[in-house]
């Protein structure tokens, strides 16, 4: 899928890179944080273009999936901690079953 790296440098316009990889996401990112640890100066190679780039300066970098589906997430029901001393004791409550044999 097409990787999209919006890079944020200080004092400097955001640089953004489209690379198209199949790597996942999360290894694609470790291996891009990885150039956040060399030295004064490193090279970004991606599937288009090489980018010499300075790790100090980076203040941050954010990297989206271009056609990927978004997450749909749930809003989840809120409980009282009055509602689980409620069910706690509805559950703790023993019931003895005597049956004629």
């Amino acid at each position: 899928m097409k990787k999209i790296i919006k890079i944020l440098q200080s004092n400097v316009e955001p640089l953004i890179i489209e690379d198209n990889d199949e790597t996942d996401l999360n290894e694609y990112i470790q291996n891009l944080s990885k150039l956040l640890s060399v030295g004064n100066v490193t090279i970004l190679e991606t599937s288009g273009s090489s980018h010499i780039i300075r790790p100090q300066k980076i203040v941050s970098i954010t990297v989206t999936e271009e056609g990927k589906p978004k997450r749909k997430y749930t809003k989840k029901k809120i409980i009282s901690k009055e509602d689980t001393k409620e069910d706690s004791k509805k559950n703790n409550t023993q019931e003895d079953i005597i049956t004629d044999e």
